[in-house]
């Protein structure tokens, strides 16, 4: 399978790369497409749809491809992928639950083939990303090979997911593909060095804390972080957006650690909202603050995959939390640079606002504050 990545600021720009491409004799069947400005999407549907080309759409407004960092509006990973080999699915929260939007592309996956792989992108923060991700695996398998990120601005948490025929503010897009005939494989991976002894969530629900070892959280957190880490501006009243870069890392079965970043503050009930639900009972470390160690143990992942199981790839796609984005700040070049370098092939991604993936050889589960990366190669 052959693949490049093009970039534009308007979809005129990539028309041009896209003809470009094809005079150089490469036919595109697949095209994984990541912008910001939404009023380029009803022209990049007509665009792709009139070369025959399939779209995977996601909203952003920050993204990279293997060159780093773009400023370019539209970064597009073009891939030759047999047509017969994938399906792309979009299903709407506004006519279903997340359960029932993620088992319905399950069971989209196991009717359209034997051993299907999962790339997923949905939209809209505010639904629960375990549930769907539990009606997902209900439907294909425990076991099944699922990756991904939520799109969306973390400004306001506003986006679009789209196909070459439709799009919506709410929803779950899938990109399910045939692994008997394309290779799928990637991890989630953090990197974050834990710090400090366990502390009990004694009161929580969904995705909010309320108590830590039976104080108010938001107390805890100020007691061990300190007030200027916590938020500069923590004197304010009500529910107030977190600053926050230290994820919380909630210990897990098999020992590898489940990263929940810290998103809002309530200074009403001393709660705090983190990414991803959390149940009483459940107990976490802090974690220290970055360094090139955690960069190096994202791209030692793609290294050791590499070695172990793929030592050829023809297309990377990352799906990088927008954490990690604020924490590592000009470092995170490194990072994207240092997937990159791993197979020297065609790269995009975005920062995400939570991934999908597995930490290790256990289940999918929706992750905070960590890199998602998958590799392809056609069979």
């Amino acid at each position: 399978m052959n693949s490049k990545s093009i970039k534009g600021n308007s979809p005129a720009e990539i028309k041009q790369a896209l003809s470009k491409c094809r005079a150089e004799g490469f036919t595109p069947t697949l095209a994984v497409v990541i912008l910001t400005n939404i009023e380029n999407i009803e022209a990049l549907q007509s665009l792709f749809d009139s070369n025959s080309i399939a779209i995977f759409g996601i909203s952003t407004s920050q993204k990279f491809s293997d060159q780093g960092m773009e400023s370019d509006d539209i970064v597009v990973l073009l891939m030759d992928m047999n047509p017969s080999h994938f399906k792309i699915v979009l299903n709407e929260y506004e006519k279903s639950s997340p359960y029932e939007a993620g088992h319905k592309a399950g069971e989209t996956g196991k009717n359209s083939f034997a051993n299907p792989g999962f790339i997923i992108s949905p939209i809209d923060f505010s639904m629960s990303g375990e549930e769907m991700v539990r009606g997902l695996t209900d439907a294909a398998g425990y076991d099944a090979n699922v990756m991904g990120g939520v799109a969306g601005n973390p400004a306001d948490f506003s986006g679009i997911i789209f196909t070459n025929e439709l799009s919506t503010k709410s929803g779950l897009l899938v990109l399910v593909i045939d692994q008997d005939k394309i290779a799928i494989n990637g991890l989630a991976v953090s990197g974050w060095k834990p710090v400090g002894t366990d502390k009990i969530v004694t009161k929580s629900e969904g995705i909010w804390i309320y108590t830590i070892d039976n104080e108010p959280a938001l107390n805890v957190i100020k007691r061990f972080l300190g007030d200027e880490m916590v938020n500069s501006d923590i004197q304010r009243e009500g529910l107030i957006p977190s600053d926050l870069g230290y994820p919380l890392q909630f210990r897990r079965a098999n020992g590898s650690p489940m990263m929940r970043p810290v998103l809002f503050w309530n200074t009403d009930n001393l709660a705090i909202m983190v990414g991803g639900q959390v149940k009483e009972g459940e107990s976490f470390r802090f974690s220290l603050p970055p360094d090139f160690d955690a960069i190096e143990t994202v791209v030692k992942s793609t290294q050791t995959i590499k070695e172990k199981l793929m030592p050829d790839a023809d297309a990377l796609i990352v799906f990088s939390c927008i954490g990690r984005l604020g924490s590592f700040g000009p470092m995170i070049s490194t990072e994207i640079e240092g997937m990159a370098a791993t197979w020297n092939i065609p790269m995009v991604g975005f920062f995400s606002l939570g991934e999908f993936g597995k930490l290790d050889e256990g289940q999918c589960e929706c992750h905070g504050t960590t890199v998602s990366w998958v590799a392809l190669k056609e069979l």
